[in-house]
């Protein structure tokens, strides 16, 4: 015969094992559920961290956007200035050259001659500016010096084209030091180199031709 005690024990233990399942199976999904509302707030963020990620992508592909513009304007204002550069170059080489010209055929009449060369030299020379370190160095000054002592009667070609390179040294260094004296010296000394030529060299060019002219026939 069962002993009914054994049976109520057992049943009692089943129960309460039954009870024990059913709370940690209750327990069990009320954390499951709160973990899978966590992932899902998680999910969320994650998504709004992807949507301001996808902002800062798209602004920045505008900066890239606008940097290439201003690289552009750049580009086109750098055409723009060399084009200008290439301009006033031309510019400054046709009037040099109509300069040259002009005071040629003033020379050719009379009107320069070996005084008005002694007179522009002494203006030239007592205008020489000190020496300046970039362009202008103690070199070039010396060089300029020694070409201002010399006779203009003995100037030859050579001499004339490093009046004029000295000249343009002397205009950079006062465009880079933004000094006004430097820059209208360096045209006097053109101005000086021209009519030296004008008056002395293209003479002499021209004598030269016609001996060769007379030796041929």
């Amino acid at each position: 015969m069962i002993d009914m005690g054994v049976v109520i024990s057992i049943v009692s233990t089943i129960v309460s094992i039954a009870v024990s399942i059913a709370s940690l199976a209750y327990w069990l999904g009320k954390k499951f559920s709160e973990i899978d509302s966590r992932f899902k707030l998680m999910d969320e963020r994650f998504n709004r961290i992807d949507k301001k990620f996808e902002l800062i992508d798209t602004k920045f592909k505008q900066i890239d956007e606008r940097f290439n513009q201003i690289d552009k304007k750049i580009s086109d204002l750098e055409n723009s200035i060399s084009n200008l550069r290439s301009r006033m170059d031309r510019l400054e080489n046709a009037f040099s050259q109509f300069s040259d010209l002009l005071i040629s055929l003033l020379s050719s009449k009379g009107m320069f001659t070996s005084t008005e060369v002694i007179l522009v030299k002494s203006v030239v020379k007592a205008l020489l500016p000190a020496t300046r370190s970039k362009y202008y160095t103690k070199e070039v000054y010396e060089k300029l010096k020694q070409l201002l002592d010399k006779n203009p009667e003995d100037y030859t070609m050579a001499d004339i084209e490093e009046l004029f390179r000295i000249a343009d040294l002397i205009e950079m260094e006062g465009f880079e030091s933004n000094r006004r004296d430097l820059k209208e010296y360096a045209w006097r000394l053109r101005f000086y180199a021209m009519i030296v030529r004008a008056v002395y060299i293209y003479p002499k060019i021209v004598k030269a031709e016609e001996k060769i002219e007379h030796i041929k026939r």
